[in-house]
């Protein structure tokens, strides 16, 4: 399959592109640090040119000192202009970056209703960044239903990277608080190959239609509590769901990754107590 990849040489994009040519697919790469502007929907329509499918990840991300209105502009403008191109073009499966912030309840933005977060959870972004990732799923969804064109949405939570692991620890080491202060996320994170297999899967699976998928390792990341004992310590006032399945296994995933893995028939290969 022809991919065109938009935010292809973002630290996120390297590792998808590998694995789209190492599964057999050609990339087409665009990316601002090549002179290509996802702004201009001339220059999206004639980079997916041929191709059969899209991955979009070109997005300003949470950074504060951002003009949100650049962010709006890039996020929300950026995407309309992939989804434009693929029912111009007649591309029937788009892959589209969204973030677990979409949902309102990370980087310490409000308290969940309850733990696992699960995609049921509601959304209540209020934030630039977390905001235009909640309309852009929005638009996707509507997307789908006005053209039958799939458009699977990934939510992850923090990328983790091969030589990050080594560094949480070594700051947990030295600041022990800094596992839970400023802004604690559940223990949430998400190798870059395990990102990265998502988005190359979403390609190809069975067609969800529109899908929103939480994409998270299936263990905490934690210097040693487990993830009842870290409930208790940070939200002890939030309802708890879990049930068996916590028993069975301590430090299992306080975000449930059970609809990525049913829909993309993905299965995350790192997790944090393999890689420490």
């Amino acid at each position: 399959m022809r991919v065109l990849v938009t935010g292809s040489q973002g630290r996120i994009g390297r590792y998808v592109q590998a694995q789209l040519e190492e599964a057999g697919h050609t990339v087409v790469g665009f990316d601002v640090t090549a002179g290509d502007d996802i702004r201009d929907p001339a220059a999206v329509r004639a980079a997916a040119e041929g191709c059969a499918g899209i991955i979009h990840m070109a997005a300003m991300l949470a950074d504060p000192k951002d003009d949100p209105n650049d962010v709006m502009h890039v996020n929300l403008q950026g995407l309309w202009h992939v989804l434009t191109t693929a029912e111009a073009l007649g591309i029937r499966r788009i892959v589209s970056f969204s973030s677990v912030n979409a949902m309102g309840i990370f980087i310490g933005e409000s308290v969940p209703d309850f733990f696992p977060i699960d995609e049921s959870h509601p959304c209540r972004p209020g934030r630039p960044y977390a905001l235009s990732k909640y309309l852009g799923e929005e638009m996707c969804g509507l997307f789908s239903r006005r053209t039958g064109i799939t458009t699977v949405c990934l939510r992850p939570p923090w990328v983790c990277f091969p030589e990050s692991y080594e560094r949480v620890c070594q700051r947990w080491a030295e600041k022990p608080e800094s596992e839970w202060t400023p802004i604690w996320e559940y223990g949430a994170f998400c190798d870059v190959r395990d990102v990265a297999a998502a988005a190359v899967l979403g390609l190809t699976c069975a067609d969800p239609g529109h899908a929103r998928l939480l994409l998270c390792a299936d263990d905490v990341m934690t210097s040693g509590p487990s993830s009842r004992e870290l409930i208790a310590k940070i939200h002890p006032e939030v309802e708890w769901r879990g049930g068996e399945p916590y028993a069975q296994d301590p430090f299992r995933s306080l975000v449930d990754n059970s609809r990525a893995k049913a829909v993309l028939g993905w299965q995350p290969r790192y997790n944090w107590r393999d890689m420490n």
